[in-house]
């Protein structure tokens, strides 16, 4: 029998979260009121490093609200760089001022795009036609694409169109649903997931996975602050892992994508 986890002695890294306070959602529980609270949260669950974007509701359909999705993920960066690594969002209904927000960041260092949320950001799905200069500028530049999921079939055109970009897949699902994630990324191999929302549902789920793609393709992500971050690092902790493949889940793969050196 495994014994209770205890935190790893290397920096937990956090590829998928979103920097909302309680003043930017209307939340069903009580989360931080300000990012020192915020980041504290983290910390205190092991995380010493976390990556997201700033996704508001139809944003994707209007330049100035894309805009300022952007300056405040960059705005929290200038304020707590050593806690936060800021993901560009984009939309493939704006192709040409995503691809210029894609190069700004790329100038600034930044290396992940997303994650996109096409439900919230006012698309249907992701393989449009839009999405064609986005996903070739960043292969292009090396960035890692983040996405939340939509159909098999619309990432699985997507995957098949773009083999030279990365991309991470958020959220797997519970017993059905991640066996069709599986099977898609043993068919891409420019295919990653991340573990944030659901990834741990179902206990055994890490190990099957790591099992049919390798670690070195899964991330460690929790949701935060729509997920508990603790539950996430003690689950991901608490499964059948070898140290080498634990470390690069929730450590070295993050790293090895953006090329960041911070935390190393």
């Amino acid at each position: 029998m495994k014994n209770f986890p205890v935190l790893p002695d290397y920096p937990v890294i956090d590829a998928h979260m979103h920097p909302y306070i309680a003043a930017d959602r209307n939340f069903a529980f009580k989360v931080p009121e300000n990012f020192t609270d915020f980041f504290a949260v983290q910390q205190a669950a092991g995380i010493r490093l976390s990556c997201g974007t700033f996704n508001e509701t139809g944003a994707g359909k209007s330049p100035e609200r894309l805009k300022e999705c952007n300056r405040k993920v960059l705005e929290i960066n200038h304020l707590h760089p050593e806690n936060f690594y800021p993901g560009v969002n984009v939309s493939p209904l704006l192709p040409e001022l995503s691809c210029e927000l894609i190069e700004n960041f790329h100038r600034r260092g930044f290396r992940w795009i997303g994650e996109l949320a096409w439900y919230v950001m006012g698309y249907e799905k992701y393989f449009l036609p839009g999405m064609k200069e986005i996903c070739a500028l960043a292969g292009e530049l090396e960035m890692t694409v983040n996405l939340h999921p939509s159909s098999l079939e619309d990432l699985d055109e997507l995957l098949t169109a773009f083999p030279g970009t990365w991309f991470v897949i958020a959220h797997p699902e519970s017993t059905y649903g991640i066996s069709g994630t599986y099977t898609l990324a043993q068919k891409h191999k420019n295919m990653f997931i991340d573990l944030s929302g659901s990834g741990l549902f179902r206990m055994g789920m890490l190990r099957k996975g790591v099992d049919i793609m390798g670690a070195e393709r899964i991330l460690f992500g929790t949701d935060y602050p729509i997920c508990n971050p603790a539950m996430n690092v003690a689950g991901v902790l608490f499964e059948e892992l070898s140290e080498t493949e634990q470390k690069m889940i929730l450590h070295d793969n993050f790293l090895n994508l953006t090329g960041f050196t911070c935390g190393r």
